[in-house]
């Protein structure tokens, strides 16, 4: 498990196509179809909002993460 000190890869991660899975931004571990929802990536350990945009496609992004300002 890799600790919530290091910084995330990335905040937001999206798998174009797909509506049944889903990739942690964190650390890229793939989360499989854990549906929509709060979920716990058990390899980071990071919290991670799941949810299906319009395309349909799976998005995955860090639950505590701040946007940053445009």
């Amino acid at each position: 498990m890799t600790g919530l000190n290091e910084e995330p890869i990335d905040t937001s991660c999206s798998n174009p196509g797909r509506d049944d899975y889903w990739t942690c931004p964190g650390c890229y571990h793939d989360l499989g179809d854990v549906g929509e929802g709060r979920h716990t990536c058990p390899e980071c350990g990071r919290g991670i909002d799941c949810a299906i945009d319009i395309q349909p496609v799976c998005v995955a992004r860090l639950a505590d993460h701040e946007e940053e300002a445009a």
